[in-house]
């Protein structure tokens, strides 16, 4: 989805949440995030600037490192309010507008609104999910704030109101009529927590094939040996055609799901109904709940990376980093050792036939998920794809791979919210470069006793002699 240029957005976090007994909205955990946290991810991916709109609790706030904007006065007079606000503070012509509590709002939804408004002569584009309008998603002109102020400065506070002495123009979303799911109670957090749990259709067609070879070896015996098979799997989104990845297929559906979310394809896990995957025709399909997904903007950018396995990034890889912020933790080098030598009893297939590479998610020492594949991007995938599915937070993980650590590398794992990546292979000056700018704890050549700290050294106390 293309960022436009020239727009503002501002996030609706300004009320008094009477209903929630009256606490920040937009900092009540959903999904282990603020709830504010989605509608930034989905604002800041499609407008040049963002603006927060909150008249309490500004500390918090400033976490995101976006703008913060109050209302001109403190008497909370609702959403217009702080429409007036943004409307004030940009200097750009169109302004998008969504509130804090609407966690399934994505880029998707606000690229539909700014383009309806710019391709018609409307000075509004209000959403509909087809029975009724949902003012408070909108893109608008900013030269309406004097209109704005005058109808303020009456007395007068409802937005259906206002928005009638204006030219506007309804934009249908009655395909997606569950994007405007809002949280103003409690027991409405609690049904959209259980709602947006993983219900994936999906089919279970991992396979772990190898085949048997004759070869000749240095002391002219002939002996057996073991070959990992390497198939291609076409990815399919609503039947449009996504990339064709090379894999041992040993976690199709994890890997699909994985691919999908470190690339940007989806936010959210919720949209997507089903993956099946069919080795006959050696393709995967993905069907998303709309079931009219369009991503060819998005993979007109395309960047050639070093990852064995695929090789294509989508987007910008800079852009990735973007108002990323992984937690501040501390390492002890004896839990380093002893997690090094729990995964001695991982590397299987390597073992055996050699030619792949291993990934695991670990807790300090444990082994959480360990997956190996013929791609070291398609196991980071794979190992996304099991944390995405099971809504698992990389705050307190440690990502370990046997491959470089390349910034395609870099860039997935503190998209995955993981603060510490080692390898016992060696590092790219790149792969460095992103580390440093993401605030990764960056750990190569580690293997056995031996490790170099190439970024955030600080964090890692010797403990042992």
């Amino acid at each position: 989805m293309r960022q436009h240029k020239k727009v503002t957005g501002v996030i609706l976090a300004g009320g008094l949440a009477r209903r929630m007994n009256h606490q920040d909205k937009g900092l009540i955990p959903y999904k282990n995030q603020p709830l504010i946290y989605y509608a930034v991810q989905a604002m800041t991916a499609t407008v040049e600037t963002t603006f927060i709109n909150a008249n309490r609790n500004h500390k918090d706030y400033a976490a995101f490192s976006l703008p913060i904007i109050a209302d001109q006065n403190d008497r909370f007079e609702g959403p217009l309010a702080g429409i007036l606000t943004a409307m004030l503070a940009t200097e750009h012509e169109t302004l998008v507008v969504m509130p804090c509590d609407s966690p399934l709002v994505t880029t998707e939804h606000l690229d539909k609104l700014i383009t309806a408004l710019k391709n018609t002569k409307a000075e509004i584009a209000i959403a509909s999910d087809g029975e009724r309008l949902h003012p408070v998603f909108l893109a608008l002109k900013t030269h309406l704030k004097a209109s704005l102020k005058t109808f303020l400065d009456e007395g007068n506070r409802k937005i259906y109101q206002w928005l009638q002495q204006h030219h506007f123009v309804t934009v249908d979303f009655s395909q997606q009529a569950d994007i405007f799911t809002n949280i103003n109670t409690q027991a409405e957090l609690i049904a959209l927590e259980a709602a947006q749990k993983a219900s994936i259709e999906m089919s279970n067609a991992g396979v772990m094939l190898s085949n048997t070879v004759t070869v000749l070896d240095e002391k002219n015996t002939r002996r057996e040996i073991q070959l990992v098979t390497e198939r291609p799997i076409t990815l399919y989104v609503d039947k449009q055609e996504i990339v064709t990845l090379m894999s041992m297929g040993t976690h199709p559906e994890l890997l699909t799901l994985g691919y999908l979310k470190n690339q940007g394809f989806f936010e959210d896990i919720s949209a997507i109904k089903a993956v099946q995957v069919d080795w006959e025709t050696e393709a995967v399909a993905v069907v998303t709940h709309h079931q009219h997904s369009d991503f060819s903007e998005k993979m007109k950018q395309r960047t050639i990376t070093t990852g064995c396995g695929q090789g294509t990034v989508f987007g910008r890889l800079m852009d990735k980093l973007n108002n990323l912020k992984l937690p501040e933790i501390s390492l002890k080098q004896s839990m380093l050792y002893a997690m090094l030598d729990a995964l001695k009893a991982h590397n299987e297939v390597y073992k055996k036939a050699g030619a792949v590479h291993g990934c695991a998610l670990t807790s300090g020492a444990d082994i959480d998920f360990f997956i190996e594949d013929v791609g070291r991007h398609n196991a980071v995938d794979a190992i996304a794809g099991y944390m995405w599915l099971n809504n698992i937070q990389g705050d307190d993980k440690i990502f370990y791979t046997t491959g470089r650590l390349t910034s395609e590398m870099v860039i997935k794992v503190a998209q995955m919210g993981i603060p510490v990546l080692l390898s016992r292979s060696g590092a790219t000056q790149m792969g460095l470069e992103m580390a440093q700018k993401s605030g990764v704890i960056l750990i190569s050549r580690a293997k056995g006793k031996h490790f170099l700290v190439l970024n955030k050294a600080e964090s890692i106390i010797f403990d042992i002699e």
